[in-house]
């Protein structure tokens, strides 16, 4: 049995006894529950459990025949859409909730004092996501040192709106590029993004706004630590070492 598939499946939303049991109808049924606890190899007694649960998610239905029961899948394009149906209603009702959360919390929170601080998070992506939280505040400037260009999608929309706000956007791009890249980098100038590079040893990668918060990440790995901070001598001395390589650096051709 195709393992890779089996992980596809479970990421829609399947157990991986679920997975196992409808890949093989698919593939060979329909399927006796003993030729099904056979062909996928899962315990006998779990069968009738497993092919319930897939004909509640109406992905499988059965038959008797001649006094057999028997099940099979039904049409996989007709699955997934189901599948993808429910994750749909399931965003819609997590958006609602967490709107109405937001809204006690917001109720229920008492402005208190900002007091500098150093704080520790982990990940490459989640380094992207605090920046495009601190990009939707900025109001004068954002400057980011990067050498892959990375994006997602929050990202991408986060700064085209800060341009739009007439917030000063630039990115410095450290080391060679390769052609990945140099597309990155072309989209940023696309959108008005200042853009300049210069060809340097091992940079951390940085996010700094308004010189009130600043976001930086040494190690380039996705399980990487980062910190963020809003204190003033580490904003101060941030600002001043990427003005001081951003008047080294090149325009982006």
């Amino acid at each position: 049995m195709d393992e890779n598939l089996i992980k596809e499946l479970i990421e829609f939303g399947l157990g991986e006894y679920e997975a196992k049991v409808y890949l093989i109808l698919t593939l060979k049924g329909p399927l006796t529950a003993s030729e099904i606890a056979k062909l996928a190899k899962i315990p006998y007694s779990k069968v009738y459990e497993i092919v319930e649960k897939l004909k509640l998610k109406t992905i499988i239905e059965s038959s008797s025949e001649s006094g057999q029961r028997k099940f099979k899948a039904l049409d996989t394009m007709h699955v997934m859409k189901r599948v993808i149906e429910r994750k749909e209603d399931d965003i819609k009702r997590m958006k609602y909730k967490a709107n109405e959360i937001l809204k006690e919390i917001e109720k229920q929170n008492v402005p208190c004092e900002s007091k500098e601080g150093i704080w520790i998070s982990e990940g490459k992506r989640e380094f992207l996501e605090k920046t495009s939280f601190m990009m939707k505040k900025a109001s004068s400037y954002a400057y980011g040192i990067t050498k892959e260009f990375s994006r997602i999608s929050d990202l991408d929309i986060e700064i085209v709106d800060a341009v739009k706000r007439g917030v000063k956007v630039k990115i410095l791009g450290i080391g060679k590029f390769n052609k990945l890249n140099s597309e990155r980098a072309k989209w940023y100038r696309s959108r008005k993004v200042k853009i300049r590079t210069v060809d340097v040893g091992a940079q951390p990668r940085i996010c700094l706004i308004d010189g009130k918060e600043v976001c930086l990440r040494i190690d380039n790995s996705n399980n990487s630590e980062f910190i963020w901070s809003n204190n003033q001598a580490l904003l101060n001395f941030t600002k001043s070492y990427f003005d001081s390589l951003w008047k080294n650096a090149r325009s982006l051709n």
